[in-house]
């Protein structure tokens, strides 16, 4: 499960570390099945202290992100001072990446960047089987968005689950071979 965290949280850290650190003990929840998110605009404000709160809580077990990445500041600073564990790329760079070269080669360099750095990386906004066909070309084996699946509720996530109607990228490559063969 995946948490945004705000810019008021990032200047209040401690009491984020602290209200996470009930709240998993609270609610018995495994802290790898989380992953706290944070934008770009977000750590840029960030400092030594806010890295230090961030260890802590990836110590604890929890996943963190950079949600939106290349929309805000995008310094490559973060990926080599934060301990990051995902970068989800940006849906505004992943929607023009089969009509657009340049975003088509920002989106290439982001995911072969993660990679190199042992990153998971996951594209955001993939709305159409010629994106989601580009992505697996490029190495990126996880994406999100309305190709998938609109957002849903809980009750009916589990029935998409369970009819297995929400698949990764990676769980496409098969059908997308076939496809292009065709």
């Amino acid at each position: 499960m995946a948490v945004n965290v705000s810019g008021m949280q990032i200047k209040r850290l401690d009491e984020l570390v602290r209200d996470i650190t009930e709240s998993l003990a609270k609610s018995q929840i495994e802290p790898s099945t989380i992953e706290i998110e944070l934008t770009e605009t977000v750590l840029m404000e960030a400092s030594q202290k806010h890295f230090d709160a961030l260890a802590r809580l990836r110590e604890m077990g929890l996943h963190i992100a950079i949600d939106d990445f290349g929309t805000g500041y995008s310094s490559l600073k973060y990926l080599t001072v934060f301990p990051v564990n995902r970068l989800k790329i940006a849906q505004e760079l992943v929607f023009h990446v089969t009509d657009e070269l340049r975003n088509a080669t920002v989106v290439k360099a982001a995911i072969r960047l993660a990679r190199e750095l042992d990153i998971a990386v996951i594209a955001e906004g993939v709305e159409t089987e010629a994106q989601a066909q580009f992505l697996l070309a490029a190495g990126c084996g996880n994406a999100q968005g309305y190709y998938y699946s609109r957002p849903v509720n809980t009750k009916a996530a589990a029935a998409l689950l369970r009819q297995g109607r929400v698949e990764t990228i990676k769980e496409l490559r098969p059908a997308l071979k076939s496809v292009s063969a065709a």
